[in-house]
């Protein structure tokens, strides 16, 4: 016997399914709000990137010259780092889907090995550019004034010794020491035969200086865009490396969080994949 309205007390209606639960394979909310979270994530990138563009364009012979100095070896070293944490944090995903506790451990060690790795690297560039100086000073010997350029291996309250290069700055030359770069300072030496191999080392005094700039942001546009797209790329590595932390100390007690993981490896293959970008803009280009 069909059931009635008297049955029921109501006619049963068919409902839309619900938008949490649903019906079928529904995407878990995390996971569309970790989407949500990289897509504005790109749009800020791309903003960045695309700025980046514009001013290298108008400037394509300071940006060129200038990326001389960056040490494309690091970079290099840097972006296979990357690369291979990409690999080590999917495997990771995998062993915490599949509830490998072990594995899960061992590849999350792996990852944030690799994203310190990446900072330390980072930090021996950074490091390198704030003891690069450009100092223009007068030589007491034979009272010319000169353009050093090159790395801080000593300093005092009255002197930096540097090891580089040095060029005469001649009167009525134009000079601008934001533009200067290793190229343009680096030459033959004075006494006319074959280059050394190592680099020769100037004690500049104070005192005779009438310049002194570091290569840090202030240095000129270059630099200025490379701190700028580099440590915001750095301030998203850091922000990788905590929540691969916690998951790796709730691994080691032996809690897994499948869901979590996936959606920490969408988040560091899209840092992975930034650098990517950056390595040839800034370093190769």
């Amino acid at each position: 016997m069909t059931d009635t309205v008297l049955d029921h007390g109501y006619i049963p209606e068919e409902h839309a399914p619900d938008p949490i639960i649903g019906h079928g394979d529904p995407t878990p909310p995390g996971k569309v709000g970790t989407w949500m979270f990289l897509a504005s994530e790109i749009m800020f990138f791309m903003g960045v990137l695309g700025s980046y563009i514009i001013l290298r364009s108008n400037q394509h012979e300071l940006f060129a010259k200038h990326a001389e100095a960056l040490s494309k070896p690091l970079a290099g070293l840097n972006t296979l780092i990357l690369i291979f944490s990409s690999l080590t944090m999917a495997l990771s995903v995998d062993a915490s889907q599949k509830g490998n506790t072990k594995r899960l451990v061992t590849f999350l060690v792996l990852t944030l090995l690799c994203a310190c790795g990446f900072m330390v690297v980072k930090t021996i560039e950074y490091t390198s550019k704030y003891h690069h100086h450009t100092i223009v000073a007068k030589d007491p010997s034979d009272g010319r004034t000169y353009v050093y350029d090159g790395h801080e291996t000593a300093h005092d309250d009255a002197s930096v010794t540097l090891r580089g290069e040095r060029k005469e700055l001649l009167p009525g030359v134009p000079f601008d020491i934001h533009l200067v770069s290793e190229a343009d300072v680096a030459g033959e030496p004075e006494s006319g035969g074959a280059k050394a191999e190592e680099e020769p080392t100037f004690t500049v005094k104070r005192a005779d200086m009438s310049q002194d700039l570091r290569y840090g942001p202030n240095k000129n546009m270059f630099y200025a865009c490379y701190f700028t797209l580099t440590g915001i790329h750095g301030l998203h590595v850091i922000g990788g490396i905590i929540p691969i932390f916690f998951l790796l100390v709730q691994g080691l007690r032996g809690k897994l969080f499948p869901a979590q993981t996936e959606y920490v490896g969408l988040y560091w293959h899209f840092v992975d994949l930034v650098w990517i970008f950056l390595f040839p803009l800034l370093y190769l280009i």
